[in-house]
């Protein structure tokens, strides 16, 4: 055989080994999530920040998915201004596996969200289960009747936003962004929402000033496992001559009134449909009094959103880059559930390095063979 197509052949397959060895997945971290300017930013706006997987892994295969990526991200951010472990992960659609839910519990996610999620055996007494409802805010196709829908369903709505989808840059509906900032919307996110869902009881033993005038309500503990968060309680009474004369703290601490203008969770109370109707929102173990014009024949008390608006939600998908998923709303009211991957990356490889290192050394190497051939052929011919 010629001597120079072995010596090509032989470069041609070293500088093909790297193509035909399998690549190893490995990730880095988004340097945005540690950094105050956007990571601690978002936190303090009251974002919130859970799971959503590791490079190259499947879920539903690798359950060691769940540790790895609640590590990555407590190593990097809080998961809420309410609370520092992560309450919520993004699965893949379609049914979840009890083993899958166990470790979920194990490394305490309590809330699971995706598109049309259904627990094995139609049973999900531990996990919470927020559905994707509403559409995107992408452009041309986020839709106000698409977001009515969904709060119709649901009785909220959890839109879906990721930044960049492959190789596209997806941009935001500014049209439909504006119009749903001016809403009586209740901005939360998934771990806020489902931690805030305890309503205050009632004193059962009357303090010493108590009259038939008052009512007295203690701010309740959340459920086990969840953020300890002020929860709101609707209190109606029906009595036609009868109003709400005064809401105060027992303590004579602030309690503050609030609007329908206030779109974030906080203490404070609303009085509305002509002073027959309260929303309290309580922290857990405080005492607020409510005094009427006289004592209310019909009451009633029961758990309601914050200050009686709509639950709005927006989950940013896949969330790799942090500063390129939330630059477009930095103005924005919104609120956003993180779900976090860490950013692929190609692991270094030992093999690699070989086949480098091998090629350096070949190619002086065939280089010099050949010349060595050439001037062997050619000094015969010269001879003749």
């Amino acid at each position: 055989m010629n001597t120079r197509l072995v010596v090509a052949f032989s470069l041609l397959g070293i500088l093909l080994m790297p193509i035909a060895l399998p690549g190893a997945v490995a990730w880095r971290a988004d340097g945005w999530l540690s950094q105050d300017v956007v990571g601690g930013e978002r936190l303090r706006l009251g974002d919130e920040f859970g799971c959503h997987g590791i490079p190259g892994k499947n879920v539903n295969t690798d359950l060691s998915v769940i540790s790895e990526c609640k590590d990555y991200l407590t190593s990097q951010i809080n998961a809420s201004k309410w609370g520092s472990e992560p309450l919520s992960f993004g699965l893949p659609d379609g049914v979840i596996e009890s083993e899958t839910m166990d470790a979920l519990m194990d490394e305490g996610f309590l809330i699971v969200g995706g598109n049309e999620l259904q627990p094995q055996n139609n049973s999900s007494d531990t996990l919470e289960i927020i559905e994707q409802s509403g559409g995107s805010l992408e452009k041309n196709i986020a839709s106000a009747d698409a977001i009515q829908t969904g709060i119709n369903e649901h009785g909220y709505t959890n839109l879906y936003w990721e930044a960049q989808i492959e190789d596209l840059n997806v941009r935001r509906d500014k049209d439909v962004l504006e119009w749903i900032e001016s809403q009586n919307y209740w901005f939360t996110t998934w771990g806020e929402f489902h931690s805030a869902g305890e309503r205050a009881a009632e004193r059962i033993d009357n303090p010493p000033e108590w009259d038939e005038r008052h009512m007295y309500l203690i701010g309740s503990a959340p459920s086990e496992g969840f953020w300890s968060v002020p929860g709101t309680t609707n209190l109606t009474i029906f009595d036609e001559n009868n109003q709400i004369q005064r809401v105060n703290r027992a303590d004579g601490m602030p309690f503050p009134e609030l609007n329908t203008s206030d779109h974030h969770l906080q203490v404070g109370y609303r009085i509305t449909n002509g002073d027959q109707t309260i929303y309290l929102t309580i922290p857990e173990g405080v005492e607020v009094r409510i005094t009427f014009i006289s004592p209310p024949d019909d009451a009633l008390i029961r758990g309601d959103y914050f200050n009686g608006l709509t639950p709005f939600m927006v989950t940013g998908h896949h969330t790799t880059d942090l500063f390129e998923w939330s630059s477009p709303f930095q103005e924005s009211p919104l609120r956003f559930t993180w779900l976090i991957e860490p950013q692929e990356d190609i692991e270094p490889s030992w093999i690699l390095l070989a086949v480098a290192l091998l090629t350096i050394l070949a190619v002086p190497a065939a280089v010099w063979f050949t010349l060595k051939k050439e001037r062997e052929r050619q000094n015969p011919e010269m001879e003749d």
